[in-house]
């Protein structure tokens, strides 16, 4: 991992500083569920005014988050602009695959289009929403998070010949998570490779029996991805490696998946260490660095019976 590329993006909130605007937003929209999770860690959770996200695709964002369910709900990928500047907003958050970003910007609104799938990437856009936030907290927390990222990671042991690691983001249909991909830089940080080779991109549909050729050592199943346990009944699934010795296992999901794309990464690059090189996770070593992690960058009191639960990929009870 090069991590001079990380280091370097220390100055990023001086340097972006002089592209803010004149007033802190106080009133955003959200067109990307994962850019929720960092508004909400900048402390800008009472400043989203519409969002993508729903309580039934992430209950615990709303549970540990209340304040969000004032927002007003929007459909993701059917953005219109002429809905949204009733709304009035200061920023308009969108997924920068997406192709509202220019339509938008057409009708007068400021839009940020937000996407990355390195650990780099995930840092900038940290760096660069806390300086258009432009508050004191948002600066503090994304420099802490800067810090606190860049020493887990420079803590990795990378391992080309290590197990390989199949992530599945769903079982019914089948996808998985292949390279140029955020999920393959953690599975290699975590000493791991990525079992889905010739694979590029997230949620790609593979086969069963593409799965078959592969074998992987390891098998990680998205928390919204199906049920896990099934797999060693299944004539076909029972045949792998992994499901064999027992190595399936399901990723734990919090304000957001910990897996994809928000600040609970950080998180995740412990989680998945633990899985591939210990063959387990220290769960009550866990729930005390998720209560840690969730104060000091959340400004949440979890709660121990809510961490394990989240630590399980269960909903709030």
């Amino acid at each position: 991992m090069k991590l001079s590329r990380l280091f370097g993006g220390l100055l990023s909130l001086s340097l972006m500083a002089t592209t803010a605007y004149a007033a802190p937003p106080t009133r955003i929209v959200e067109g990307w569920y994962a850019h929720n999770a960092t508004l909400i860690m900048l402390g800008a959770q009472d400043h989203i005014i519409a969002t993508v996200a729903k309580p039934s695709i992430m209950p615990w964002m709303f549970k540990l988050v209340p304040s969000l369910s004032k927002a007003q709900p929007l459909e993701a990928g059917n953005l219109n602009g002429e809905e949204l500047l009733r709304l009035d907003p200061d920023l308009v958050f969108v997924t920068a695959s997406g192709h509202s970003a220019e339509a938008l910007a057409k009708v007068g609104l400021h839009v940020v289009p937000e996407g990355f799938d390195r650990f780099v990437g995930l840092l900038e856009c940290v760096d660069g929403t806390a300086t258009l936030l432009q508050t004191p907290l948002a600066a503090k927390r994304a420099q802490a998070y800067r810090v606190a990222f860049l020493k887990a990671v420079s803590q990795a042991t990378t391992n080309p010949q290590g197990p390989k690691i199949l992530h599945v983001e769903s079982l019914k249909p089948l996808r998985v998570d292949g390279d140029q991909s955020i999920i393959d830089e953690w599975i290699r940080s975590a000493g791991g490779r990525n079992a889905a080779v010739g694979v590029h991109g997230n949620k790609q549909p593979v086969s069963v029996e593409q799965i078959l050729s592969w074998n992987p050592d390891i098998i990680i199943i998205g928390a919204n991805a199906g049920d896990p346990t099934q797999l060693a009944s299944d004539g076909v699934w029972s045949q792998l490696a992994a499901v064999k010795a027992g190595r399936v296992y399901r990723n734990p999901a919090g304000i957001f998946p910990w897996d994809r794309y928000s600040p609970e990464l950080l998180l995740q690059v412990d989680w998945a260490r633990q899985i591939v090189q210990t063959g387990h996770v220290d769960a009550a070593g866990m729930v005390t660095k998720m209560q840690d992690f969730y104060r000091q960058f959340y400004g949440i009191t979890l709660r121990a019976e809510d961490a394990k639960r989240m630590l399980a990929a269960l909903p709030p009870e």
